[in-house]
């Protein structure tokens, strides 16, 4: 029990280490849920800011923590959304102990009401909140300046909130879109046991230690003026990455000191009659 005690304090010393200079006020928010912020304070928020959706919560079992923890929230409508309906779904990931359970991922499906809301309008309201974007997005993921053509746009930055460069194609392949798959995959396993990046692709660890971004897709609506929807995310992959790696590791180091200690009882054995 000492032994696992002590891997439990190493773990949080990490911690401590790890997260003292990561996040900064500069950093965007969805709904006022930004990234880094304390797992209670996200959840308030968002009861608050949709007071009409029920939350839906999902945990996972730990060693050593005798409650289920929780890994997941999500805001959803109380009935099913019809068309021409305005509602909201949100989900927001938070990372997992020994760390300080916080805000490393956000997503929020938006349904506009009737027939949709003007794409000028809507551009101009996300550029107003976040800025001018990385990239604009048109159909088959390629860059646009066209606006009647955008599908998406994207803000990519630093941990700092500030605008990042854009990375260099390789060849044909552009990194970022395997940043966005990572980005909107199970955060769960990206939080608990990350993969090893001795074994990914070039793109994946550039995502790992770079990619914190916004990232919004729209749909047309029946007008070819109007969006009818729109999904945005904030996300940042090398925080998530760090946080798991953490995870990981006190998991394992719990799972060696309590195989030590079963060694050590089955040593006290007395020595059986043959």
């Amino acid at each position: 029990m000492m032994r696992v005690r002590f891997v439990l304090l190493r773990s949080l010393l990490m911690l401590v280490t790890m997260s003292s200079h990561v996040w900064a006020d500069g950093l965007p928010d969805i709904l006022g849920i930004q990234l880094g912020m304390p797992a209670r304070e996200a959840h308030a928020k968002l009861q608050a800011q949709i007071p009409k959706n029920h939350i839906q919560v999902t945990s996972i079992n730990l060693p050593t923590i005798e409650k289920p923890v929780i890994s997941s929230f999500q805001s959803l409508p109380k009935q099913t959304i019809a068309m021409g309906d305005e509602a909201d779904i949100v989900t927001v990931d938070v990372t997992l102990p020994p760390n300080k359970q916080v805000v490393w991922r956000v997503a929020r499906e938006h349904f506009f009401p009737n027939k949709g809301i003007p794409k000028k309008t809507l551009l101009a309201s996300l550029r107003e909140k976040y800025g001018k974007e990385s990239r604009a997005i048109a159909s088959g993921g390629k860059a646009t300046i066209d606006e009647s053509h955008i599908v998406g746009l994207l803000w990519l930055m630093d941990e700092q909130g500030r605008p990042a460069t854009l990375p260099p194609l390789v060849g044909m392949t552009d990194p970022l879109s395997s940043c966005k798959a990572s980005a909107e995959g199970n955060g769960a396993m990206l939080v608990e046991s990350p993969p090893p990046t001795t074994f990914a692709s070039a793109d994946y660890k550039w995502c790992l230690s770079n990619y914190t971004a916004v990232n919004v897709t729209f749909m047309d609506g029946e007008l070819p003026e109007l969006y009818s929807r729109m999904q945005v995310g904030i996300v940042s992959l090398p925080f998530a990455a760090r946080a798991g790696e953490v995870t990981m590791k006190w998991k394992q180091d719990i799972a060696e000191g309590q195989h030590k200690q079963e060694l050590e009882k089955a040593k006290q054995q007395e020595k059986p009659k043959l």
